[in-house]
């Protein structure tokens, strides 16, 4: 490779010229530091490595391992300490039965020590089986689940297996909690005081209340904003082309949006827009909208929302890969018409009201009216000629045609054509 991009992120930055002048010493490739990427430091900054030609990418620190579409990458993972004895110790105390099922899985910082741990286990636990990261689309492995790739035995199933995550209480955690509901989850954090396999009860059902409210809310919207919160995962464009085909099929508005990171100022631009749809890597999906004007969902919500031939289940679907064609969690849409009319759980309000095209004016006006019980459908366009300032106002033809002329000279705070402020002493 000739052209090398080195993508670190904001707490490795302070050691990326170190590194880049030592690759490019060693290996005489010209290298190129990728800061600030464009969304989640986890994710490859694929666009950005475009921006110079690069042949390749090196990714440093934590990633989401989603799979790339354009360039080949190399993954760097930080590496923490794990004492393997002391995690044998926990797992024997918490597992007494040594023939248990037992899959474990690995925060990417503690990879460098599967083949240890492996060792150990195979030992006291010979139905073990640990995951290792996915780190190429040719990973040949039964099951590959947010970046983590295993097999499991001849006539074994997944349900029956009690999972170890090896890791702290975070995002990726939680993912593996969503993923692998009908599982039991435990978890041991080395880098606690007292590290011993906890399990993890009572947080999934809290977690899927909340999100429930959040399919009711894409229910009820008419417009839909989807928001691209990812250039590299492979899939995204097929991801919102699935997200537009829902929205057709509910009779919603949708509009599409590349803001990079969002945040409540950018978001604020669109009042338009009921409820913004996310699509991103698994460890980006689950957005905090509390302080946003409009909630922000992920896909799967949407498909509970809007695809009728879905089932409420207790798995929550992070990687939106899987919900497309293809995927393990596809689900094709119903050839049979929706009900046209469906009570809201938030307004009480009647709402999906299929207004054909055989109905004149007259009678919508009188079907809007009755504002009790029809939800009012309102799209971009209509909202933006209620607004009280639409942008700039030309005035074409209403104003007399002018010479230019000199304008002010000077900064904003003193023009020359203005008088001294002195000071009073």
């Amino acid at each position: 490779m000739q052209v090398v991009c080195l993508q670190f992120p904001d707490n490795l930055l302070c050691d990326s010229p170190d590194v880049l002048l030592s690759l490019r010493n060693s290996s005489g490739a010209q290298c190129f530091i990728l800061g600030d990427t464009s969304y989640g430091s986890c994710c490859v900054d694929e666009v950005s490595a475009e921006h110079v030609q690069a042949d390749g990418i090196i990714h440093f620190g934590h990633a989401c391992l989603s799979l790339t579409i354009r360039l080949p990458v190399l993954y760097i993972f930080q590496s923490k300490p794990l004492d393997v004895q002391n995690l044998m110790n926990a797992i024997s105390a918490r597992f007494e039965d040594c023939n248990s099922s037992l899959l474990v899985i690995y925060d990417v910082a503690y990879s460098h020590k599967i083949a240890d741990v492996d060792k150990a286990l195979t030992l006291k636990f010979p139905n073990a089986v640990s995951a290792r990261p996915t780190l190429s689309n040719s990973a040949k492995e039964q099951y590959n689940c947010l970046g983590s790739s295993f097999t499991l035995p001849d006539k074994s199933i997944l349900e029956n297996y009690n999972v170890l995550y090896i890791g702290h209480d975070g995002r990726t955690f939680t993912n593996y909690l969503l993923e692998l509901a009908a599982c039991k989850l435990f978890r041991y954090d080395p880098e606690e005081t007292q590290s011993c396999v906890q399990p993890a009860d009572g947080k999934i059902s809290k977690f899927l209340m909340k999100r429930l409210h959040l399919v009711e809310r894409v229910k009820d919207a008419r417009t839909l904003g989807i928001l691209i919160g990812t250039l590299g995962v492979e899939g995204y464009l097929d991801a919102v082309d699935r997200v537009k085909l829902l929205a057709k099929k509910t009779g919603k508005k949708t509009y599409i949006f590349a803001v990079g990171r969002p945040n409540i100022p950018k978001l604020a631009n669109f009042p338009e827009v009921d409820v913004f749809v996310l699509i991103a890597c698994p460890e980006n999906s689950l957005f905090d909208w509390k302080e946003f004007y409009q909630p922000v969902v992920s896909i799967y919500e949407v498909e509970l929302a809007c695809n009728s031939a879905r089932e409420w289940s207790s798995k929550y679907v992070i990687d939106f890969r899987q919900l497309l064609s293809g995927g393990g969690d596809h689900v094709e849409l119903s050839d049979t018409p929706e009900d046209t009319l469906d009570v809201s759980l938030i307004t009480g309000k009647v709402r999906n009201i299929d207004l054909s095209s055989s109905v004149n004016d007259s009678e919508e006006r009188s079907v809007a009216a009755r504002a009790d019980l029809a939800v009012c459908v309102s799209t971009g366009s209509q909202f933006l000629s209620n607004r009280s300032w639409q942008g700039l106002e030309q005035s074409l033809g209403q104003t007399p045609v002018e010479l230019a002329s000199v304008g002010r000279i000077g900064v904003a705070s003193s023009y020359q054509s203005e008088p001294l402020q002195r000071k009073l002493e």
